[in-house]
């Protein structure tokens, strides 16, 4: 401000500096988290949304791994266990050790993250899992012993049901039905493995807890694909990818495998 004196000395400007009052710095600060949530919030589903494009990219991956192996050795491999190692177990097929497990990643020769237990991991650090029909042909497996494949696709046709897998989108594999003549499907569980919101989880899981166990919740041949959900009473973000018999069966007739 302007100090004039009585006695002519000279003018001062005199000024004095006014900092924000509590009021003010607490709306600065409330504006300041609203923007860094907001941040936070996008850069977490910008993450999510990578993995589950990556998570997608490796199934496809595997489901050729898969169809490749068909070519190679005239069947399809059985699910690795825990105590496995990332090898079919058993080691060479036939009457699978479990028809539901995990991919058999040393077996097929894919690369990729790996657990202690050798299990192929997927973006969130979980265990891919691999399902093999237990639909029999003659005396073993119709599609993980090279008879059964053999024998099945004489036979000419695949009835739904009767240990094929089956794939819908409600649970029990009511309509809508995706496919219900599968002989493989791998899947993940995505990233709220071991979290369960809504029954429709439950359908894929394999336990009802956290952890990594080697058969299904299920006894039953019935998975459930539906739309992606982050939560409610059908929160579902598990990614599932299925071999179809007509591919399958048409490979190993190129690759001389079949008939």
């Amino acid at each position: 401000m302007l100090n004039l004196s009585s006695k002519g000395e000279k003018l001062r400007f005199v000024s004095r500096n006014q900092g924000f009052s509590l009021i003010e710095m607490a709306m600065v600060l409330l504006i300041l988290g609203l923007l860094l949530s907001g941040l936070f919030v996008a850069l977490g589903e910008s993450a999510n949304n990578r993995n589950r494009v990556t998570a997608n990219a490796e199934l496809e991956g595997v489901k050729e791994a898969l169809y490749g192996f068909a070519q190679s050795v005239g069947r399809l491999p059985c699910p690795a266990v825990l105590a496995s190692a990332g090898v079919e177990a058993p080691n060479g097929g036939g009457n699978c050790t479990s028809a539901n497990g995990f991919v058999p990643a040393v077996t097929l020769g894919l690369q990729g993250a790996i657990d202690g237990n050798g299990l192929l991991l997927d973006p969130w650090g979980n265990p891919y899992r691999y399902s093999v029909a237990v639909l029999n042909t003659g005396s073993g497996r119709a599609f993980t012993s090279t008879a059964g494949l053999r024998t099945q696709f004489a036979a000419g046709t695949l009835t739904p049901g009767a240990g094929l897998i089956c794939v819908a989108g409600a649970v029990g594999c009511a309509a809508p039905i995706s496919a219900n003549t599968i002989p493989a499907l791998v899947y993940s569980m995505g990233a709220d493995y071991g979290f369960y919101s809504s029954n429709v989880q439950l359908e894929n899981a394999s336990t009802a807890s956290t952890g990594a166990a080697p058969h299904r919740l299920a006894t039953d041949n019935n998975f459930y694909n539906g739309v992606y959900a982050e939560d409610g009473a059908i929160a579902f973000d598990d990614i599932l990818v299925w071999l179809s018999p007509n591919i399958l069966f048409s490979r190993m007739i190129a690759a001389g495998k079949l008939p």
